[in-house]
């Protein structure tokens, strides 16, 4: 079953012209994708995408162009990992592989160290500041090996962001369970447990 079109058509109705995401995030997407499916898949997602050259890393570029590239990524997808869910938490989760290949990423692993979720997790806003120009993200500390990230004026899936989250603990603990729970299009938690 292809991914919803009309969840994709509501999110795309709701983007502002100033909505952007960082080029390397589409690249981290297009790299997996590679991997995943080959080059020529690759290529022929680009050109339903009228994409005519790779984005450059450190350029901004509009939301509705990723939104789009992650849905249809989802419905190549769909045939290795069983739905179109499963594939939009493979887009997220290859973002977080790219973010902690960038230099930002390096960077920020170097300032906190791995191991530490809530060190990272703490500075969730900040963190995607540096890669989109939307919405808020709020941090709050739950208990020992618990927190919930709060996200607005986000117009990504809950899924996208349940493979990223779920990616940045595997890269910090080894392990881990994140639970997305949608409270409106733009508006979701999202509890963070590990070990």
């Amino acid at each position: 079953m292809p991914s919803d079109k009309n969840d994709l058509a509501q999110r795309l109705a709701i983007c502002k012209t100033d909505d952007t995401v960082r080029g390397f995030i589409f690249n981290a997407v297009y790299r997996m994708l590679e991997e995943r499916v080959g080059g020529a898949a690759v290529e022929r997602l680009m050109q339903q995408l009228r994409v005519h050259k790779m984005p450059v890393d450190f350029f901004s570029y509009p939301v509705p162009d990723f939104l789009r590239l992650i849905y249809l990524a989802a419905d190549v997808l769909e045939p290795q990992c069983g739905s179109p869910e499963e594939g939009l938490r493979l887009c997220g989760a290859s973002t977080v592989t790219g973010f902690f290949k960038s230099y930002v990423g390096n960077t920020l692993m170097r300032l906190v160290g791995p191991g530490d979720p809530k060190r990272v997790f703490s500075s969730t806003n900040t963190i995607y500041s540096t890669l989109v120009s939307y919405g808020t993200r709020h941090y709050e500390d739950m208990g020992q090996n618990l927190i919930r990230l709060t996200y607005r004026d986000d117009m990504q899936p809950v899924y996208f962001h349940e493979g990223a989250l779920s990616e940045a603990l595997k890269v910090l603990r080894g392990n881990g369970k994140v639970t997305g729970r949608a409270l409106a299009l733009t508006h979701a938690e999202y509890l963070l447990e590990w070990s």
